[in-house]
């Protein structure tokens, strides 16, 4: 929504998305830049790099990926780098690779890492990865006491991995300093820290996690710092296997039909790409019709 001198109130762009706003077709020029960008070559956490870069180039605004909080492990090895480190490779079920680093108070024997990584897979296989370290703290506490100085450091390894690189925001920053709002230095330094704060925008998106399109305008948010900007939020996959989510995150003055079709289109992207969904092939057949999106 594009609208020449001054910019409408949260409850007029509210008015607007619920009760104008049609979705916009999208360009050839932009389908086929997500087709052979997004082409599904890499685990899941490098394809949701790969939308936010597609997402944020394509709207010319931040976008935070959110990767799947509900990634089920799939295998898990244990490799011995020396007397007192470990290597803990976690494989999940959807390609994706992790990996970290345990340091032992103590040795272990070859033998005893064989034993540990087979009853692991047995008890952990299919356990989400953002839990992983409390249901292998509950294996210690069940069966497993004896190995704790050994199992104890590998948990708190996953914790701390999985902690890390969850969240990440494809900035954008030059694209966006650029638009007329932020010609105003003070106004472009408090987006900036808005990015920075990673807190509030978690806050929001926790508020819309269980919705499938959260659009967040303004003061909707009850956050001073995002009284001037807009979090549009799609989670992606199926409702019976999320992948993640994706949010992009503008001032207020944004095309907000653009936006949704882009990220839903993406979103149709990742099912082709990681569910084989029969529910896509009207996608396909829309998009060689000039339909939905194109």
């Amino acid at each position: 929504m594009y609208l020449r001198g001054r910019i409408p109130s949260t409850k007029g762009y509210r008015y607007y998305v619920d009760n104008l706003m049609k979705e916009k077709k999208l360009s050839m020029l932009d389908i086929n830049y997500i087709n052979n960008t997004i082409t599904g070559y890499g685990d899941t956490e490098k394809l949701f790099e790969q939308a936010a870069d597609v997402v944020s180039k394509i709207l010319l605004r931040p976008t935070l990926l959110t990767y799947k909080a509900q990634d089920l492990l799939e295998n898990i090895k244990i490799v011995k780098i020396s007397d007192k480190l470990l290597l803990i490779v976690l494989m999940s079920q959807n390609g994706t690779v992790k990996d970290c680093i345990a340091k032992l108070t103590d040795t272990i024997a070859d033998e005893t890492i064989e034993e540990l990584t087979s009853i692991l897979n047995k008890n952990l296989s299919g356990t989400p990865l953002e839990t992983l370290h409390v249901a292998l703290n509950k294996v210690i506490e069940k069966e497993l006491k004896a190995f704790s100085f050994v199992l104890g450091q590998i948990s708190e390894s996953i914790k701390f991995e999985m902690s890390q690189n969850t969240k990440n925001i494809n900035r954008n920053v030059e694209s966006i300093l650029s638009l007329p709002e932020f010609s105003d230095i003070e106004k472009a330094k408090n987006f900036v820290n808005v990015l920075s704060t990673k807190g509030i925008i978690d806050n929001i998106l926790e508020d819309i996690q269980d919705e499938k399109l959260g659009i967040i305008i303004g003061s909707e948010s009850k956050e001073v710092l995002l009284k001037d900007y807009t979090i549009i939020s799609l989670n992606i996959g199926e409702d019976d296997h999320p992948l993640g989510k994706l949010s992009v995150i503008s001032p207020k003055r944004i095309d907000y039909s653009k936006s949704i079709t882009t990220l839903k289109y993406i979103n149709d992207r990742f099912k082709r790409l990681f569910l084989n969904s029969d529910s896509v092939k009207e996608v396909k057949d829309n998009e060689k019709r000039g339909g939905k999106y194109g």
